[in-house]
C-alpha cells in the first residue's frame, strides 16, 4: 500500500464520520428536539439528510469523471463540514433540518466517491479487503455510535455530536492532499436539466415512504422519470451515459443489487426491536444481534477479490443470493422459535452473503465500466442499493405495523424478502462471468 497509505487512511476517516453521524443522530435527536422545540419536525431530522445524500450520489459520480475524485471529494467533506458546524450552532428546528440537509449535500459525496478512488487504486484482490475494513467501521459505529451519542449528551451538549466532525474532516482532507491521480479526467457538458428532472423524481419518490397520502408522491414521480427518459434521449450528453444500459454486465448487476436490497438487507432494521417486543430482551442484547451481520460481512468481503479472480462473477452472485435465500428460509419458517444463539448463527451465514455479494457488485460496477464512466457506474450502483434499501425498509414498515402482532409480523416481512430474494436468484444466473479484462486491474 507503500504511498497510498495517507489516502488510504483519510478514506477510512471519511468512512467513520458517515457511519458515526448515522448512528449518533439516532440517539441525541430526541434531547435536541426537547431542547429546540418542534417536534412536528421530528422526523425531517432525518428525511432532509437522506434525501440530500441519496440523490446527489449520482451526480457525484458524473463529476468525478470529468474533474477528478480528489478534488470532488474534498469538496463534499468540506460541505458536509461547513453543515455539521451549522447545525452546531442551530437554535431552532426549522435551522437544524435546514442545516441537516447542507450536511447531506455533503455526504452525498463521501463513501461513492471514497469506493471510486478505492477502484482506482487498489487491485481486485486488494479491494475485498478494504471493503472488509470499511463494513468493520460501519459495524464498530453501529456499537460507538449510540455511546458516544449519550456521552456528548450528557458530559457535554449535543452540539458536540456536530462539532466533533470538525477535526475529523480536517483531518481527512490533510491524508487526501498528497495524492496524486493518475488518470486522464476528461471534461464534458454537463446536463443539469437532466440531473434537476431525475432529482425531483427520486426526491418524490423517496419522500412518499415518509409522507401521508403517498400515492401522489409515487405518481408525479414516476411521471418525471418518464420525462426524464424520454428528454435524455435527445442529449448528446445525457446526465446517466447510454452506455450505462447498453452494457449488460452493468445493466444485470444493478438490477440485481437493487433488488437485493430491497430484500433481506432492510430486515436487520427489525430484529432488534422483534427481540425486544417480542422476547421482552434488553435494548443492549437485542442490538447487540447485528454483531453477527457485522463479523459474518467481514468474512464475505475480505477474500472476495481473490474470489472473483479465481472464479468470476457469475458463480459468486448465484452463491451468494441461494445463501441469502436459504438462510431467509430458515428465519422464515424457524423465527418463532429460534434461540438468540441459533438466530446469530443464521444472521452471521447471511452476513457473509452480504459483504460476498457488496463487495462483488461494487467491484463489478467498475470493472464492466469503460475508465471514462467507472464513476458514474460505481455512484449509480451505491444509488440503487439506497433506493432500494429506503423502499424495502418502508414496505417492511407497512407490513410490521399491519400484523396482529410482532411474531406474525416478522413472519410477513420474512416471506416478503424471501420471495424478492427468490428473484435475485434467478437474476444471478443473467450476470456475466468475467468483465473481459480481470488482470488490468490498479496496482
Amino acid at each position: 500500500m507503500g504511498k497510498n497509505k495517507f489516502v488510504f487512511w483519510g478514506l477510512v476517516i471519511t468512512t467513520l464520520i458517515s457511519a458515526l453521524d448515522a448512528n449518533i443522530m439516532q440517539t441525541a435527536s430526541p434531547t435536541i428536539v426537547k431542547q429546540l422545540g418542534g417536534m412536528e419536525l421530528f422526523a425531517w431530522i432525518f428525511v432532509v439528510y437522506m434525501l440530500a445524500s441519496t440523490v446527489t450520489v449520482p451526480l457525484y459520480g458524473k463529476l468525478s469523471d470529468m474533474y477528478g475524485r480528489k478534488r470532488l471529494l474534498i469538496i463534499s467533506v468540506g460541505i458536509f463540514t461547513l453543515g455539521s458546524i451549522l447545525c452546531g450552532m442551530a437554535n431552532s428546528m426549522v435551522m437544524l433540518v435546514i442545516y441537516r440537509g447542507v450536511q447531506g449535500l455533503g455526504a452525498g459525496g463521501m463513501v461513492p466517491l471514497s469506493m471510486i478512488i478505492v477502484g482506482d487504486l487498489f487491485t481486485i484482490e486488494k479491494r475485498g479487503r478494504i471493503q472488509a475494513v470499511f463494513s468493520s467501521i460501519w459495524a464498530l459505529s453501529s456499537i460507538v455510535g449510540p455511546v458516544l451519542g449519550s456521552f456528548f449528551v450528557e458530559a457535554l451538549t449535543w452540539r458536540w455530536i456536530f462539532f466533533i466532525n470538525i477535526p475529523i474532516g480536517i483531518a481527512t482532507v490533510l491524508c487526501l492532499l498528497p495524492y496524486k491521480e493518475q488518470i486522464e479526467f476528461k471534461k464534458t457538458h454537463i446536463d443539469f436539466k437532466g440531473f434537476f428532472l431525475f432529482g425531483a423524481s427520486i426526491t418524490l419518490l423517496l419522500l412518499a415512504t415518509n409522507m401521508s397520502n403517498s400515492i401522489w408522491y409515487v405518481i408525479i414521480g414516476f411521471i418525471g422519470l418518464i420525462v426524464f427518459a424520454l428528454v435524455e434521449r435527445k442529449e448528446t450528453h445525457p446526465f446517466l451515459p447510454v452506455a450505462l444500459f447498453k452494457n449488460k454486465g452493468i445493466l444485470m448487476t444493478n438490477l440485481f443489487m437493487l433488488v437485493y436490497c430491497l430484500s433481506f438487507f432492510g430486515t436487520s432494521n427489525f430484529i432488534p426491536l422483534f427481540l425486544q417486543e417480542g422476547a421482552h430482551m434488553s435494548i443492549y442484547k437485542s442490538g447487540l444481534i447485528l454483531l453477527s451481520i457485522a463479523v459474518g460481512w467481514m468474512f464475505g468481503s475480505t477474500p472476495a477479490g481473490n474470489w472473483i479472480l479465481r472464479f468470476g462473477y457469475k458463480p459468486l452472485f448465484i452463491t451468494g443470493s441461494l445463501i441469502t435465500a436459504i438462510s431467509g428460509l430458515a428465519l422464515f419458517i424457524f423465527i418463532k422459535d429460534l434461540s438468540y444463539t441459533n438466530l446469530f448463527i443464521i444472521l452471521t451465514i447471511q452476513g457473509f452473503s452480504f459483504g460476498l455479494l457488496f463487495a462483488v457488485g461494487t467491484i463489478a460496477s467498475q470493472e464492466f465500466a469503460d475508465s471514462s464512466i467507472k464513476g458514474v457506474s460505481t455512484s449509480l450502483q451505491m444509488f440503487l442499493r439506497n433506493i432500494g434499501t429506503s423502499i424495502g425498509v418502508t414496505v417492511m414498515g407497512l407490513i410490521l405495523n399491519h400484523a396482529a402482532n410482532i411474531v406474525i409480523g416478522m413472519q410477513n416481512v420474512f416471506l416478503y424478502a424471501l420471495c424478492l430474494s427468490l428473484v435475485t436468484v434467478m437474476l444471478s444466473f443473467l450476470i456475466p462471468a468475467k468483465t473481459g479484462a480481470l488482470s488490468e486491474s490498479p496496482s
